[in-house]
């Protein structure tokens, strides 16, 4: 009975949000999904990973992965990997993709840096607004259709960690873990990491999760905006604030992500364990 109930409800969710769904061999099936946005005035794509041997009637932990497409797979298949290790629990993977280069320029920089550091004359960033859509529309979508439970993370890579790091200072709540890939901590003097350093004087305890790396082959930038940020959370971190910061060995930009996400997603593990979450 329960694999009939499980086939009808995946069905209706391809016909109801005009969707398809492939079946990867492992058992684990990806959706994609359109959802319309008020917020942004957006129908924006979806690419939601469900675990293997999904169950409707259950709640699942849920990771939202920037730049949905390219970086959302790979999580997904090491979110596969360890769970069946038991090394972290079964988790929904929702990409999501920029759609376009407009989108990515504006949505994932933070409103008080330049879209573009080496031109005074461009627009701030919207990350504000993106945050608002994922906390207002994206996050009750995904657990009202899907059985998400409260317990989210977020990932970002290069200009995508840009966006994971400021929601820790805007909506520290929103998540409980954030990794951030290869993000470009450095520009504007390092301006996103002078205010992690703020919010986090203000914080006594936080429970809380942060991975941030970068790959040693990536250029001095990048390293020194990530040096920066350990120095600031060595000083800063609040009790109960857990982070690592990481270099990839032999790795550059390109590759850093999918390469470091697996030590980020097992010191993930390891904190929900601890945490009994």
């Amino acid at each position: 009975m329960k694999s009939i109930q499980t086939l009808i409800f995946m069905v209706s969710m391809m016909m109801t949000f005009s969707g398809f769904a492939l079946q990867n061999p492992g058992g684990d099936s990806i959706l994609n999904v359109k959802l319309h946005s008020k917020i942004l005035g957006q129908d924006r794509d979806l690419i939601i990973h469900l675990p293997r041997n999904y169950d409707p009637d259950k709640k699942y932990p849920v990771i939202y992965v920037l730049d949905g497409s390219s970086q959302d797979q790979h999580i997904a298949d090491k979110f596969d990997s360890l769970s069946s290790l038991a090394r972290v629990p079964q988790t929904i993977v929702v990409g999501i993709p920029n759609m376009s280069g407009a989108n990515r320029t504006l949505q994932l920089v933070p409103p008080f840096m330049l879209t573009d550091p080496a031109k005074p004359e461009s627009p701030p960033g919207t990350a504000d607004t993106f945050l608002d859509f994922m906390e207002l529309e994206l996050i009750p979508f995904i657990a009202e259709k899907y059985g998400a439970s409260g317990l989210r993370s977020f990932a970002g890579n290069s200009r995508g960690g840009l966006l994971v790091m400021y929601s820790l200072i805007h909506k520290p709540d929103l998540f409980t873990g954030r990794f951030c890939f290869s993000t470009p901590l450095w520009r504007q003097n390092n301006l996103l990491v002078s205010k992690v350093s703020e919010f986090l004087t203000t914080k006594k305890r936080m429970n809380s999760f942060l991975y941030a790396s970068a790959g040693a082959n990536e250029t001095e930038n990048i390293k020194s905006g990530l040096d920066t940020l350990t120095q600031v959370l060595k000083q800063k971190a609040p009790t109960g604030f857990v982070w690592y910061t990481y270099y990839t060995a032999g790795v550059d930009h390109q590759l850093n992500a999918n390469v470091s996400a697996t030590d980020g997603i097992l010191q993930w593990g390891k904190f929900l364990k601890k945490q009994k979450l």
